[in-house]
């Protein structure tokens, strides 16, 4: 009993210590970024936007909008309408579309390999990259869930429950996504658009005018920015207002957790680890605050977007990570002198905050999920989103090296105070 007071105390004060330097680095890193901001404002590049574009997509999204309301249409009735106007060689590439979409849409890993390839393929689709490297993180939030630390903190069945979030929430936005670069690489091979396909893949009619667009002028941001906002409003209904997820997971206050403690960190890992550096590859990335609000998350797409593309540097680092690294699921695959693939040995007792921590591979720990029936109906009823199609400029502050690395002595801590007889 003593003992295990002496190791809780140890915790605690290791868990103050490390909160308390976090905290500090978000308000310095907040104060640098105003102070910055207000300094360099004017030298500040932000993407290519065209402005004339994006008042053309806006303008044909009403209209399409318009025609909904008048024939209180749905995403299924227009693709009633649309049946019969498909030839053959369209229900050809609609099918084939679809079939590849079934295969890729098995797990986090063929998800994440299937974006990767297919911006290889076409590179002006920047958000194939960013879906990747989004995707990554999604995969390793899930092993997470089984690897050293949270087993400690959360429930199973509420670790089971936040899984199936992530999971549900990945498959999605692949679902809705990725038919829609596979019909322009099949646009590209055609030689002529096809996105008048679109409705057969349930898209929203949202998306029309911003590919009907980028098709006659390659407007990466403009496109980037659209389908950030239409993937984000593709799981707000489906999983964010779900009324199980919310009751089993998304008001859960561990889930809230997360948000305190600076736990939901997206990162870009830049350049190529070597299980022989003891040093680690930097990391880039921000921390989203309220995983629950929609317009934080598209805010929060767009400035990822922002930060991967807009530094040569990272950009760079961020592609040679990609094609160096393949994705497991395993923080190891960024980080291999903090993290290990293999199992902690079932007699190890304590659990220091500096040797290598379990974090198991995706297909060791979690079964693919069974594919589960699409809730149809489009998103888009009201022109809300449109305050979203803005220029944006990458965050002057984004280095993660330091604060990962904090994030997860803190996670261990935390862990060490909950179970202080395995810590």
């Amino acid at each position: 009993m003593l003992s295990n007071l002496s190791k809780r105390m140890r915790h605690a004060i290791q868990l103050m210590r490390h909160s308390f330097d976090t905290a500090y680095s978000v308000v310095r890193s907040t104060w640098n970024e105003l102070y910055q901001q207000l300094v360099q404002w004017r030298e500040r590049p932000s993407f290519d936007w065209n402005r004339a574009a994006a008042k053309r997509a806006e303008e044909q999204a009403s209209r399409l909008l318009n025609e909904k309301v008048r024939q209180q249409g749905t995403v299924s009735s227009f693709r009633e309408r649309g049946d019969t106007e498909f030839s053959a060689e369209e229900w050809r590439i609609i099918r084939q579309i679809q079939s590849s979409v079934r295969t890729a849409n098995r797990n986090n890993i063929t998800r994440t390999a299937a974006y990767a390839r297919i911006y290889q393929s076409y590179p002006e689709l920047h958000w194939a990259l960013l879906a990747h490297m989004v995707s990554r993180n999604g995969g390793w939030s899930m092993t997470d869930l089984q690897g050293e630390w949270l087993p400690r903190i959360m429930s199973a069945n509420h670790r089971l429950w936040t899984y199936r979030v992530l999971e549900r929430s990945n498959a999605l936005i692949f679902h809705d996504a990725y038919p829609q670069l596979l019909l322009y690489a099949a646009s590209r091979r055609a030689g002529k658009s096809l996105f008048h396909l679109l409705p057969a893949f349930g898209v929203s009619a949202f998306m029309t005018p911003f590919w009907d667009g980028f098709w006659v002028q390659q407007t990466s941001s403009l496109l980037t920015t659209a389908l950030i906002i239409n993937e984000q409003n593709v799981i707000e209904g489906r999983v964010m207002r779900n009324p199980t997820y919310r009751a089993h997971v998304l008001n859960e206050w561990d889930f809230q957790l997360h948000g305190w403690l600076q736990m939901n960190q997206v990162i870009f890992p830049l350049g190529v680890p070597s299980p022989r550096e003891e040093e680690a590859i930097p990391l880039v990335g921000l921390n989203l605050e309220n995983f629950t609000d929609l317009d934080e998350r598209i805010a929060f797409g767009e400035k990822l977007y922002a930060l991967l593309f807009h530094t040569p540097h990272i950009y760079n680092q961020a592609v040679r990570f990609m094609r160096a690294a393949p994705h497991t699921g395993s923080r190891a695959d960024y980080w291999p002198h903090r993290f290990v693939k293999q199992a902690i040995p079932p007699d190890r007792t304590e659990l220091s905050v500096t040797y290598r921590a379990y974090s198991p591979a995706l297909t060791d720990v979690w079964k693919d999920e069974p594919a589960r029936q699409i809730e149809e109906g489009d998103w888009f009823i009201d022109e809300r989103m449109y305050r979203h199609l803005q220029p944006i400029s990458a965050p002057l502050q984004a280095d993660m090296t330091s604060s990962h690395d904090r994030l997860w002595r803190e996670t261990a801590s935390l862990a060490g105070f909950i179970h202080p007889s395995k810590g």
